[in-house]
């Protein structure tokens, strides 16, 4: 019989989240033990720090300029995007029932339900009519924005953007965006037969901000140990970093502010934790859990005050390293330190899923050892978030070493073997100058490769 495939991403869930220790106790419990199980990488990496982009290419396996979908635009849709096929597809079309609970922002023309019939499908549209009803916020209130100036090609515009501010959620938990997603799901899973595989995709909207929290989740990590680089910048940053919108939301932010953010952060991520949790038990209870390869990740992270930063739009490991599991039925768990990507989810999904395709994909099966042994290559790129393409990053990171490159200002280079908070910037330092070439190299070839406009020299 055919696997089932379960699919959770959180969004804004930082890598460094699994296995992590807070006042004594695991963020993470369940899904260590999921890693535990299964393969935990270590060294995954997004395609893009911004959650459009980055969930399109994972759900087709192209990179975000292929599909030319770079910045958070649900409207404007690519007529490129008609020629991506996504993971949804291929289940359906190989006989599995679909599913799909939480929010819904991969971009593609037709739409993602319109291309596949889907058993049940469930999003923020389904959350909003009960906002509306209960008179709860969707994306928070007013005092939850912050005024940020937003590059759109040679202009810059002020626009609002969700700040760090934690509020508490003061409706029953029942309301809750993601006990209603949950909820919703297992209710699904209670009432499925199993009689032809399922491809279950949930998308858990913890830890996002605005951090409208429920108090029990303000309490569970009361005095968070926080990272010695919040509210400093690294040793040579680029004099226009300041300007990206992830500075401008950190500013004026001091210690005690940014405690209560983690307090809020790391309830959200234990209890986006705990769902999952649920979902598990629920497997286990319909005796599919053995039957059953999950697949576990974020679209991207977010810095928290460091690099006196906030939300993510950067290419610091903060934003762009996210966690990811893969279990696999009869297969023991390792931990993986082997540089991967998102663009490496489909292909793996996949081949050990056994289904067919004609595309030649940029991602590799990163289950298979020989894959592991190698020595490769992640990359991210960031355009701007709304409305135009602005601020430029684009990023390579291989097994010691990130470089970034940004049109309009300087370069910079992390050893991250010696420098994992990336405190100082090597991009100078003619110790690393062919390092750096050999980085700058790589990156320029595989985005001319991908159709990017943005030429490296």
């Amino acid at each position: 019989m055919k696997k089932n495939l379960i699919f959770i991403t959180t969004d804004h869930q930082r890598a460094d989240t699994i296995g992590m220790i807070q006042n004594g106790k695991e963020v993470t419990p369940n899904l260590n033990r999921l890693a535990s199980e299964g393969f935990d990488f270590k060294r995954a990496y997004t395609t893009c720090p911004l959650c459009v982009p980055a969930r399109t290419a994972l759900a087709t396996g192209r990179f975000p300029t292929k599909n030319n979908v770079v910045i958070n635009d649900l409207k404007n849709i690519p007529e490129i995007t008609r020629n991506s096929k996504t993971i949804h597809e291929y289940l359906f079309e190989n006989g599995y029932d679909v599913s799909h609970f939480g929010m819904q922002h991969i971009t593609l023309k037709p739409a993602l339900e319109d291309r596949v019939k889907f058993k049940r499908f469930l999003t923020d549209d389904d959350y909003e009519e009960i906002c509306k009803r209960e008179n709860i916020p969707l994306f928070g209130v007013a005092e939850d924005r912050v005024k940020v100036s937003e590059r759109h090609g040679d202009i810059c515009e002020d626009r609002q953007y969700t700040g760090s501010r934690v509020s508490l959620f003061e409706k029953p938990e029942n309301l809750f965006r993601d006990r209603f997603y949950i909820d919703n799901a297992l209710n699904y899973l209670e009432s499925e037969s199993f009689e032809k595989p399922i491809g279950m995709f949930i998308n858990i909207w913890a830890p996002h901000p605005p951090f409208r929290v429920l108090k029990e989740l303000m309490d569970r990590f009361p005095n968070p140990e926080l990272p010695e680089n919040i509210n400093e910048i690294c040793e040579g940053e680029p004099p226009k970093r300041r300007e990206g919108i992830a500075a401008q939301l950190a500013e004026e932010k001091d210690l005690e502010h940014w405690k209560d953010v983690w307090r809020a952060y790391l309830g959200l991520t234990n209890y986006a934790d705990e769902l999952i949790g649920e979902i598990i038990e629920k497997l286990k209870e319909k005796g599919e859990y053995e039957n059953t390869m999950f697949v576990f990740t974020a679209d991207h992270g977010d810095h928290l005050g460091q690099h006196k930063m906030f939300q993510k739009m950067e290419m610091y490991e903060q934003s762009i390293n996210v966690p990811l599991i893969i279990k696999m039925p009869e297969k023991n768990g390792v931990k993986i330190e082997t540089v991967v990507s998102h663009l490496d989810i489909l292909p793996t999904v996949l081949e050990n899923l056994n289904l067919e395709s004609k595309e030649v994909f940029v991602g590799e099966n990163i289950l298979n050892s020989e894959v592991q042994k190698k020595h490769r290559y992640a990359y991210s790129q960031y355009s701007g978030n709304q409305v135009a393409v602005g601020d430029i990053r684009r990023s390579v990171v291989d097994k010691e070493f990130k470089y970034i490159y940004d049109p309009r200002d300087l370069e910079e280079l992390f050893y991250l073997k010696r420098d994992s908070l990336e405190m100082k910037n090597e991009a100078d330092n003619i110790e690393y100058k062919e390092i750096k070439k050999n980085l700058k190299n790589q990156l320029s070839l595989f985005l001319k490769e991908q159709n990017d406009w943005i030429n490296i020299i």
